[in-house]
């Protein structure tokens, strides 16, 4: 049995993982972080891997050396036996399975902590790795079998991805009480432009599909908007929020960390911004790891 596969040398677990840490990083010198001994090493494996299969799995582009279409189909093969062998190690040593979840910071603070938070008092003893990624790039990890599971807007699903609802993430303008306290801040609709031409804000910066909709509805409404302070994350912009310097637009489920000292002001431009949040994985998973159902049959929407 696997005759063919085992009589030439050039295969090893450890060259398979120099090429998923090299598909993970996107080059050979991203993934050697840096150390020309380790780049060394690492093109050394990817080559002897590229002369056992018969096939390039790397190219060059300019200075950058990345992974064929065959380097990434090789890697996503290896990334999937591996993490078979990994969880075989781990239940037959007692320890708990590994999952990654990738999401934007806003998914991970609010949504997937929580979450995070209810499984360990449930005694549910996985273990989790949280990536940072942006919106755009969740669907291509998960194809990729580069996370297990992605946090991500309807918009951002794809073809060849399954997914489940988690809930619908709205905006509100939050304020600390004191200072809506002290301002004679009118009722209703006019709340919002009052205070967006009176406080300084904190929210996504102008690079983001959210600031570019937010503006839009802004001029629709004739509505006064500037943003005082561009922030890469809404988690940025609630520490600000917190500093007593800015108000700040950020999704209605910070108001269980902010509490009673802030207060949430709602208007149809914010409504307008709604988005509908996904848990999407890759079908493959389940084939490969079954107990990874545990996670999607999870009540993620009974925590916002």
């Amino acid at each position: 049995m696997f005759t063919n596969l085992f009589a030439t040398r050039g295969l090893s677990l450890d060259r398979l993982k120099t090429l998923i840490e090299v598909a993970e990083a996107g080059s050979i010198a991203a993934a050697a972080v840096g150390d020309a001994a380790r780049q060394s090493l690492y093109s050394r494996q990817l080559k002897e891997l590229e002369e056992f299969f018969g096939v390039e799995l790397t190219v060059r582009k300019g200075r950058v050396l990345s992974l064929t279409k065959e380097g990434w189909e090789l890697a996503r093969i290896a990334r999937e036996n591996l993490n078979q062998l990994n969880d075989f190690k781990e239940r037959n040593n007692d320890k708990p399975y590994r999952f990654s979840i990738g999401a934007g910071d806003s998914f991970h603070a609010w949504l997937v902590a929580p979450m995070l938070a209810e499984m360990q008092r449930g005694n549910m003893k996985y273990l989790f790795e949280l990536k940072s990624c942006r919106n755009s790039e969740v669907a291509g990890k998960l194809l990729n079998m580069d996370i297990d599971f992605g946090i991500v807007r309807e918009s951002g699903l794809t073809e060849g991805l399954q997914h489940r609802y988690i809930c619908d993430m709205d905006y509100v303008l939050f304020v600390s009480r004191k200072k809506y306290e002290k301002l004679k801040v009118p009722q209703g609709e006019k709340a919002l432009p009052y205070l967006l031409e009176t406080l300084p804000l904190a929210t996504l910066g102008d690079t983001t599909s959210f600031y570019r909709q937010l503006e839009k509805q802004c001029r629709e409404y004739n509505i006064l908007f500037q943003n005082h302070c561009e922030t890469q994350s809404f988690p940025i912009a609630e520490r600000l929020l917190k500093t007593g310097a800015y108000t700040a637009i950020l999704p209605s489920v910070a108001a269980r960390s902010l509490g009673a000292d802030y207060v949430a002001i709602s208007h149809p431009i914010l409504k307008k911004l709604s988005r509908r949040i996904m848990l999407a994985w890759n079908p493959r998973l389940l084939r490969i790891r079954p107990m990874a159902k545990h996670i999607i049959d999870l009540s993620w929407g009974d925590l916002v």
